[in-house]
């Protein structure tokens, strides 16, 4: 089981998947990539929620925490999601169900222990980084 403690690339919004930018350095992932890890449920800032619009894990140059192999944590959801579905990144970063058919292999890093209805929710799921699997073909 791993926490990492990794600089941000750019800025990573908390809860979601992050992908190896550089050396000990990570960035939001995006649609498919490799997934290193889920990012920290928080802020490193404090909460000033009248002035700020939007809270980040971590702005690019500061350092974030990473929950990486075999660690629980909280996914932000881009899509509903059923228990036990392996996750994906969307073009956000947030956890979205592998395809089950065509031809593009997956890169998942989790597995959801708990269902999503909607964009938006977070769900514990466990952190498998870097696995992929190909769909059926269609």
């Amino acid at each position: 089981m791993a926490i990492l403690t990794l600089r941000a690339s750019g800025n990573i919004s908390p809860s979601r998947f992050v992908t190896l930018s550089g050396e000990q350095t990570v960035a939001q992932a995006g649609d498919n990539q490799d997934i290193l890890g889920v990012a920290q449920e928080g802020s490193n800032r404090a909460p000033l929620q009248d002035y700020v619009s939007t809270v980040y894990a971590a702005q690019a140059g500061e350092q974030l925490q990473v929950y990486s192999v075999g660690e629980l944590c909280l996914v932000e959801a881009g899509a509903a999601i059923s228990a036990g579905a392996l996750l994906k990144a969307d073009s956000q970063g947030r956890a979205v169900p592998v395809a089950t058919s065509g031809t593009t292999i997956q890169n998942y890093g989790a597995v959801a222990l708990q269902p999503a209805t909607a964009a938006g929710q977070k769900i514990l799921c466990l952190v498998t980084p870097l696995q992929k699997v190909r769909p059926a073909l269609t």
